[in-house]
């Protein structure tokens, strides 16, 4: 087990020392592979083809050992049998591979040999005699094969008192075998190796033509994209996976080329309107200040007429049309500064239902004996403060209530405003059941100056849009389908970073 870990800790090591190049993280374990497979073909040939030389070979030796005990029953039998060691070396001149033939007794004991040393010593036990009567493998050096010497073959013999007991053994070499395989080992390996190199080579080339060229030049049109450069194009006509991913990137390309240059247009137009906002914005806060101070005179002198002519009533009420027109005038252009140059708000910790409180009384007092029937109230007891000025914080509420209360005008109904907490943040919803907002009107109800009530300056929503964003909040509206419409404002929980930082 520690030779196997350390053997895997070096291919680790191996591995990581390697170049993280694609091509080479494919083609290592492609060349591994490969050369495995070749190894077990080449090792799977041989023992195949090893097996069929030794049946081969083994079938010759049973061949000439019958041979050999033909030989021999025919010497028996002639009537002036010849001396057996004679036969013996006359026999085994035939093959090469022999290298003895010894006649056995039926004890063991060698009685005749090619091989002199080895008469009167013992061959072989009973026991293996008379387990080994066909073929015994012998060492891994030899094929040994056996043959009795007394069968039905030769009665003959025995008839005529010339028969002899005992076994026929006949060594061969295997070294002739061995040398076979061992040529077939390197033929085959020398023929694999070659191969493998060529196998390598081709798999080289044609990863670096099918895959590495595309993506070093899908890489390359990237890099120039992201340099940003407008004109660059990946796809080569390709129709394989590669071809498709550069198509991809192209299509992508430029739907962000259009994109970017629908946003630059864009972007060109709202700084161009931005820009003439800014003068017009000057330009309004100046004639705001130079009106407003005239108004301010012009209201004083109606108030002086309306006593000079307090004792005439047709002219009294045109006094009085007169001085709310001024006042009116003065309402737009104060409203008009505040947009314009808004202050900055005073943030402390404030709890919303506190601000609401005041601001419900507020408006129960302005609507007192008009179109509202009924107010509810549903303010979640508990809640975290804000972190926000609460006197712009009235501004908003107050305008979105009022605004409410007129939207049902002539439509006697109910005003509802409920405070909850939702995703860390502070909710207030304040709904109506008037008629709604008209579909077409929707998109233009926080910008500045619209307005469809009659007297309005449009200026409301618009400044109360600001204040919540300048809190970091957030405000918006639905219309449900049974009627009517909520404004729900967003606030973030007050934290005591913020009042650090402030």
């Amino acid at each position: 087990m520690r030779i196997f870990a350390r053997l895997i800790e070096l291919i680790r090591k191996l591995w990581s020392s390697l170049d993280g190049s694609l091509r080479t993280r494919i083609l290592i374990p492609t060349a591994v592979l490969s050369a495995a497979t070749l190894g077990a073909m080449v090792v799977s040939a041989v023992h195949l083809h090893g097996a069929d030389i030794d049946r081969a070979n083994r079938e010759r030796a049973e061949l000439f050992t019958d041979m050999v005990l033909r030989g021999i029953v025919a010497a028996l039998i002639h009537p002036d049998p010849p001396d057996i060691s004679e036969v013996l070396r006359a026999l085994s001149v035939h093959r090469a591979d022999i290298e003895w033939i010894s006649v056995i007794d039926s004890d063991g004991v060698v009685r005749h040999s090619t091989r002199p040393e080895l008469v009167g010593g013992r061959a072989w036990r009973l026991d293996e005699l008379a387990s080994k009567s066909f073929v015994a493998p012998g060492d891994r050096s030899q094929l040994v094969v056996l043959r009795p010497l007394v069968d039905d073959s030769c009665a003959r013999c025995h008839d005529q008192g010339k028969g002899i007991g005992g076994w026929l053994e006949v060594r061969f070499s295997r070294i002739p075998v061995t040398a076979a395989k061992d040529r077939l080992m390197q033929t085959l390996a020398l023929t694999a190796i070659p191969s493998l190199l060529l196998l390598i080579a081709i798999s080289w080339w044609l990863l670096g033509r099918e895959a590495i060229r595309p993506l070093q030049r899908l890489v390359n049109v990237m890099r120039r994209a992201e340099e940003g450069q407008a004109h660059v194009l990946a796809d080569e006509g390709r129709t394989d996976e590669l071809g498709h991913a550069a198509r991809g990137f192209d299509a992508t390309y430029s739907a962000l080329q259009r994109s970017r240059s629908e946003l630059e247009a864009v972007y060109r137009e709202r700084i161009r309107l931005a820009d003439r906002f800014a003068v017009v914005g000057e330009v309004a806060t100046g004639l705001a200040h130079e009106i407003k101070n005239p108004l301010a005179g012009l209201s004083g002198a109606l108030e002086i007429l309306a006593e000079d002519l307090a004792g005439s009533p047709r002219h009294g009420e045109m006094v009085a049309e007169m001085k709310h027109q001024v006042n009116r005038l003065t309402q737009i252009m104060e409203a008009m500064l505040d947009f314009a140059r808004p202050r900055q708000p005073r943030k402390q910790s404030t709890d919303v239902n506190e601000t609401l409180e005041k601001v419900l009384f507020l408006v129960a007092q302005h609507r007192r004996g008009k179109s509202v029937a009924k107010m509810e109230r549903e303010l979640r007891s508990g809640l975290p403060s804000v972190w926000a000025d609460p006197a712009q914080l009235e501004q908003v509420f107050l305008n979105i209530c009022l605004n409410a209360c007129q939207a049902m005008n002539g439509h006697p109904g109910t005003l509802s405003v409920r405070t909850g907490l939702r995703a860390e943040r502070v909710t207030v919803e304040v709904s109506d059941t008037g008629p709604g907002i008209p579909l077409e009107i929707r998109s233009n109800i926080f910008k500045p100056f619209f307005t469809t009530r009659q007297g309005g300056n449009g200026l409301g929503l618009a400044i109360s849009e600001r204040i919540v964003a300048e809190h970091g909040g957030h405000i918006a509206f639905s219309c449900p389908p049974e009627g009517g419409t909520v404004f729900t404002v967003a606030l973030p929980v007050h934290e005591p970073a913020e009042e650090q930082a402030a």
